[in-house]
């Protein structure tokens, strides 16, 4: 005769899934955003007259701007 036992395995399986899933797009979100914050700093990096580092990035830049 089987005995039953309520509640002793729950299974997770697609919690679990749902979760690994989120934790790898989220890790693959940082690692491309710090790579592309590298890659940016190494390319448009400029040094200002007093001192700090200002990222120039063309596509970001707005064209009305007038230079001193």
């Amino acid at each position: 005769m089987a005995r039953y036992v309520p509640k002793t395995y729950y299974n997770r399986r697609i919690l679990r899934m749902l979760i690994r899933i989120v934790a790898s797009v989220a890790l693959a979100a940082v690692i491309l955003f710090i790579s592309l914050f590298f890659w940016l700093k190494e390319k448009y990096a400029q040094l200002g007259p007093d001192g700090t580092i200002r990222l120039e990035i063309p596509f970001l830049m707005d064209n009305a701007q007038t230079e001193d």
